[in-house]
This record gives C-alpha cells, structure tokens and sequence, in this order.
C-alpha cells in the first residue's frame, strides 16, 4: 500500500535511467519541485527537458555505480531487464525506486498533480490507470483555478508576518480555522479583481488586524427535495463561500460536509419530538449572524419561496436594510411526484395544476370557499405537508364534487433512496395511510396523472396500494 506524502525535493540528487519521451515527462516531474536530475542512456528523445538546467545527461548505458549518493531513482527503459536491475541495485543500496512498465514493482509512483501555488491536489490510482489520474486532475482545475494560488499567497504572507509570530500557540490555530472558513469569499474577492479587500478579510479572520464589519448579503438558498444531485451550481457555489449556514431540516445534510465544512453549521430545522426554534428565534439568529458580517447562508429545503417562508425571511432581511440574494431550488411539488412516475400535467391527462400548501400560517384551516376552488379547479392537485390531514383532505374534496374515486399518491422522503408512494383513491387514501403510518414530511397528488405510474415507474422505491376504505 502507498502512503500518500509530501517529500521536499529542492537540489535532491535523482537518476532517471532511459531517455524515451516517457522518461522526459519524469524529468520534467521532478525539475518542477526542484530536484538535480542525472539522465542516463545510450540515446534520447528529441525533448528540451534534457536541455534544461538542473539537468545532466550521460549517453551511455546503465551501471549500478551511477546510483551512489543518489535519493531516488526511476528506470524507464523498454527493457525489462535493465529496469528490473534498476531497481535490485537500488534496493541494496537503500535507494527509492520506481519502474514505469510495472509501477506496482517500485517503491513509489508519481501522482496526477496540479498545483496552484502552494496548494496541491494529486490523483493516483496506484499505478494501475495513469490515463484515468491525468482526467481526474484536468477536471480538478475548472474546479482549483488562479484564484487558489493567490489565496495561498495572501496566507503565506499572513503566517510570515511580525503579528502572526506574536500570537500565542491556540490563537494561530484558531486564526487558521478561521481562514478556512472565510475562504470562500476570499476567493471570490480575489476572482473579482478585489485583491485589497481580500487581504483585509482574511487579516481580520487571522487575528492579525482589527476587523471591519461590512455587512455581507444573506444568501436564502433553495437546496431541492433530498437528492444530493439536485441543488443549483449557484446554490452549491454559494455554499462554499459559506461561513455561517442556518438550515432546515429538510436540507440535506450531506450538503455542509461537501461544500462548507468549515462554515458554522446551526440546525434551525422542526424535529418532531425535538426542539424547535420559533421563526421569530430563526429570524432574530440570522439578524445577529448577518450583523457580524459573516457570510450568512439560508439553507432551506425544496425552493425557499415555494411554502418555505423565504418571502418572510426576505421582507424581513430588507426592513433591517440587510442586502440578500434568493437562489430557487428544485421544489418538491415537482420533484417528488417525478421520482414517483408522476407527470403533474400530461397533455393526455391533465392541463393544469394547483400548488396548496396544508399548514397555513397560525395553524389556519382552509376555508370552504378555498375547499371549492380545490376541487373544482385545476386536473392536478399538489398538496404539500397534507399526510396529516388526509382524512380532512379527502373529505373535502368528495363534499366539494371530486369524484371519490379519483386517483390519489400520498408520497414520503421523495427523491431519497428510502422513498415510498402510496397509492389509492380519495376514497380510500385516509384508511391506507392509517393503517401503515408513513413517514412524514408527505406529499400528496390527486389526479389522473397518478394513473401514469405504470409506464413512467423509473426511480426505485417502494409502492404500497390499497383498494379498500
């Protein structure tokens, strides 16, 4: 097994036996963090590596003297045999060895590495696949681009500087944690062009320099229903510049640990059985985060305007004269019915549909003047937080003229790999879900369109039906 490790290279003597165009990149490899290298063979490539300074080329074979005083050596021959004396001698003499036809053979192998400056991201799949570590590292740099290495810089500077040196042992560790998590913004200052303010934040992060509050935007990002794979590139994005993340319940956890894991996490979300916070607490903590200017991020499930009280939270960011930003996400309404084989309109089906949501503010009731719309309006009705209520739902719609048996799919963890559909009519859905208790939070689609299920059933889940009341 290979342990992954840093090694400083600067004027380390190495020896590359071989002078095929795969030994030139090895070469290149090593000059580029600073090693001596002494290139033997009876011929080599036409590659200016071996022009370079640093670099001594000796045509002549190979001899196991070349390897006194050497640190590490790398045959890369066509011939087996003399890549195979390559590294017995090297083995003797205590040398790290590698031969390219047979990585698994040597005592080390040299990663697919990018390198921002002092930041360095590599990619190994222990020799097995080289091509498969060269794609992974090309993807990486859409991903670690210019911004990194000047990001390292500014840190550089800070942990050279007299003011960081004054510091006492625990405060430079927090200093760092710091750093990390005002990382985000720093990179996008330095993307803008805002180098100044850049140095200035992360300073002030280190401890180094008296912070100046300016007071940052609140971002309310929609994170969608449960599926990792269906928050926005925006949403994701802002994340990551993310310090301080208030989130919901319904938003995926696994959400802080990939995009801001160094961010303050606080779980505001309802927990049945748990505490919760009132939304004049949520509102009153998001004024006092926002107030330190930190950058805020409202992590909310689904979309944070769709029932998710953003358009509150918003109002309320404004009256305060707080700047935010609002990030649709992929509501539930949508996505939990299509992960179902629910098509909420179909032109063979359905035209048109309705959104309601079954907890109005102050714990209201619909009123019969909304029951009637209900029911007489839209071919599809999309009804979220209803699989409390399904009786009442039910109910109200058969007094109010839907057919009692008209297709209905009371829906729990849409999207999520534990996802379950119910399946019966408004006749008989209450005596269901009674019967085998779903989970909540549940969503509920009446209509024709549940009928579809059959010829669009694409995601795994499990299906629970019931023909009686």
């Amino acid at each position: 097994m290979f342990l992954p490790i840093h090694i400083q290279m600067d004027n380390r003597p190495c020896l590359i036996v071989g002078g095929s165009l795969v030994a030139a990149r090895k070469c290149m490899k090593l000059l580029e963090y600073g090693a001596r290298v002494t290139a033997v063979a009876p011929a080599f490539c036409h590659d200016p590596v071996w022009q370079q300074a640093g670099v001594t080329c000796l045509c002549q074979p190979y001899d196991s003297s070349l390897l006194a005083g050497i640190f590490l050596a790398i045959a890369a021959t066509d011939d087996q045999q003399v890549n195979a004396s390559v590294l017995a001698d090297a083995e003797k003499l205590g040398v790290l060895a590698q031969r390219t036809d047979q990585a698994d053979a040597g005592d080390f192998f040299l990663p697919a590495t990018l390198r921002q400056g002092t930041l360095t991201v590599s990619f190994g799949t222990d020799g097995v696949n080289p091509a498969f570590s060269r794609m992974l590292r090309d993807q990486a740099a859409a991903r670690y681009d210019e911004a990194y290495s000047v990001y390292g810089a500014m840190t550089e500077e800070i942990r050279g500087s007299a003011a960081w040196q004054r510091l006492a042992q625990q405060q430079r560790k927090s200093g760092l944690r710091a750093l990390s998590r005002c990382s985000g913004r720093a990179l996008s200052l330095i993307r803008s062009g805002n180098h100044a303010e850049a140095r200035e934040l992360l300073a002030a992060a280190a401890g180094i320099k008296a912070a100046t509050t300016t007071i940052q935007p609140v971002c309310l990002i929609g994170a969608g229903p449960g599926d990792p794979g269906l928050i926005t590139v925006k949403g994701a994005e802002r994340l990551q510049q993310a310090e301080v993340v208030l989130y919901d319940g319904y938003a995926n956890p696994l959400f802080l640990q990939q995009y801001c894991p160094d961010a303050e996490h606080i779980d505001v979300g309802k927990h049945k059985g748990g505490t919760c916070r009132t939304q004049a607490e949520i509102n009153d903590l998001m004024l006092e985060k926002a107030a330190t200017g930190a950058a805020v991020v409202r992590l909310k499930g689904g979309d944070p305007l769709m029932f998710g009280r953003g358009g509150e939270e918003a109002r309320l960011l404004a009256k305060h004269g707080i700047p935010f930003e609002i990030i649709p996400g992929v509501t539930s309404a949508l996505a939990a019915p299509t992960y179902a084989g629910i098509p909420v309109t179909d032109r063979e089906f359905a035209s048109s549909v309705g959104f309601y949501s079954m907890h109005k503010k102050e714990g209201e009731l619909l009123s019969d003047q909304e029951w009637q719309r209900m029911a007489q309006g839209p071919d599809t009705l999309v009804l979220l937080m209803g699989s409390t209520v399904l009786q009442e739902i039910a109910g109200n719609l058969i007094r109010c003229g839907r057919a009692p048996a008209t297709p209905v799919a009371l829906i729990t963890k849409g999207t999520h790999p534990t996802q379950t559909r119910y399946l019966g009519t408004l006749a008989t859905i209450a005596g269901l879900a009674e019967r085998h208790r779903p989970e909540r939070p549940g969503l509920v689609v009446v209509g024709d369109v549940v009928n579809v299920i059959p010829a669009m059933d694409w995601f795994p889940c499990v299906t629970i039906s019931g023909t009686e009341a």
